[in-house]
């Protein structure tokens, strides 16, 4: 109801309760002024109860017509998931029957099977997306299947092709917004690869390409993993955000393979990602199509994780360094480790930032020389990565532990690829 319907009702019940007020006395003589007075303002009170009651059952009735609608709308989404699970069901029973009749022999059954594998990644992925969907706000799952679709088959797979300009931090968002802009970027493939050099050193070669993931909004703004990761984590939505990642690093090293170049990528696992047994039977099915791809490709797990695995993570990992893929620790805040044994897990590379490396290495806590530490990491097969090298004087001081790689601001910001 309008505020000028509000005023106009209350300056009609005014003028009843006034009129009420002046007239009473002139035809019951009984009636002094002050009752009539009185009398006139119950009426006017009753008149405005009366209304509120009226009032209040309109809009309950509006509200409710509105939920209908909303449950109506919701019921109809559903039923478009339903179909799209169902016709990704269906795709995925044609190629097994293809792959036990098809003629073309053990190529045919490998291209097949790596297809077999992305569409159980690609239904995990739907199926994530809609099991964490918002019923007030659904994300558009039909949509998505047909964009993941072209992303996992694209006939066509180009050289990453790098902007001039970095990726801009993002705005700053609440985390209700985030939530929406990262479940409507995944549902509508606006989830973009971002590569950042790993170089050698001293010479400063292109060795390897740190992925991350940068999430655009409909209006072209992106938001950055600082900002989404932990509500992502809390709102369930990194698995997919992983599965998404995998998917174009994988694309790009196929390529660079069909052009016999030699670089590699890190690509993050979150601990959810390792947690979620179901994405991660399908993961490794994914990756054993792919493992032709494993000299290429390092999974990295943030230091924490691995400090404290259990036994399921444990076995995961070793599932993977069976198909023969390395791994890398990040977020490392010690020297003080046990390099034996992350060796013996296939950990090939640790990554400790700039800043933790020059506060460690003076403290006397070390459990190795400290002359000997780069030493240490080679009898165990490990290279050491510096990132967060910003200026070229830290790079100086940075060279004095003889590294293997730098990574940093100094040698190239995450620039954004294109995945087509």
């Amino acid at each position: 109801m309008s505020f000028l319907r509000h005023i106009l009702i209350a300056l009609g019940y005014s003028i009843i309760s006034a009129a009420v007020a002046l007239t009473l006395p002139r035809f019951f003589n009984g009636i002094d002024p002050n009752t009539s007075i009185m009398l006139g303002a119950v009426v006017l009170v009753g008149s405005a109860l009366l209304h509120e009651v009226f009032a209040r059952q309109e809009d309950e009735g509006r509200l409710v017509e509105e939920v209908q609608d909303l449950r109506a709308g919701h019921g109809k989404v559903m039923g478009e998931l339903t179909r799209a699970r169902e016709e990704v069901g269906q795709i995925y029973k044609a190629i097994e029957t293809m792959t036990r009749r098809g003629p073309g022999g053990k190529a045919l059954e490998d291209d097949v099977g790596k297809v077999m594998a992305e569409v159980r990644m690609l239904q995990e992925l739907v199926e994530t997306l809609t099991r964490e969907a918002d019923p007030s706000s659904p994300p558009d799952e039909v949509t998505t299947v047909a964009r993941m679709t072209q992303i996992v088959t694209s006939p066509e797979e180009a050289d990453p092709v790098i902007e001039h300009d970095a990726v801009p931090d993002g705005p700053q968002l609440d985390d209700a917004t985030i939530v929406h802009l990262v479940r409507d970027g995944i549902a509508k493939d606006r989830v973009d690869l971002a590569l950042q050099p790993v170089v050698s050193l001293p010479q400063r070669k292109r060795k390897f390409y740190e992925a991350y993931t940068r999430i655009r909004s409909e209006s072209g703004e992106v938001i950055t993993p600082g900002q989404y990761i932990a509500i992502a984590e809390r709102e369930g939505l990194v698995t997919a955000i992983d599965n998404l990642m995998l998917f174009r690093c994988v694309q790009q090293l196929r390529n660079k393979h069909n052009k016999n170049r030699n670089i590699g990528f890190f690509c993050n696992i979150s601990p959810h990602t390792l947690a979620d047994k179901k994405f991660f039977n399908d993961f490794i099915l994914f990756m054993t199509e792919n493992s032709s791809l494993a000299q290429d490709l390092i999974f990295e797990f943030c230091h924490s994780t691995i400090a404290n695995q259990d036994d399921e993570i444990r076995h995961q990992l070793s599932r993977l360094a069976a198909l023969g893929f390395r791994f890398s620790l990040d977020q490392v805040n010690s020297l003080n480790l046990d390099y034996g044994a992350l060796a013996e897990q296939h950990f090939k590379y640790i990554k400790i930032d700039a800043a933790t490396m020059l506060r460690e290495v003076p403290q006397p806590t070390i459990d190795i020389d400290l002359q000997d530490f780069k030493k240490a990491l080679e009898r165990q097969g490990i290279d050491l990565i510096v990132e967060k090298i910003e200026t070229e004087e830290v790079l100086r001081d940075i060279l004095d532990f003889h590294v293997d790689y730098g990574q940093g601001y100094l040698f190239g910001e995450p620039r954004n690829v294109n995945v087509t």
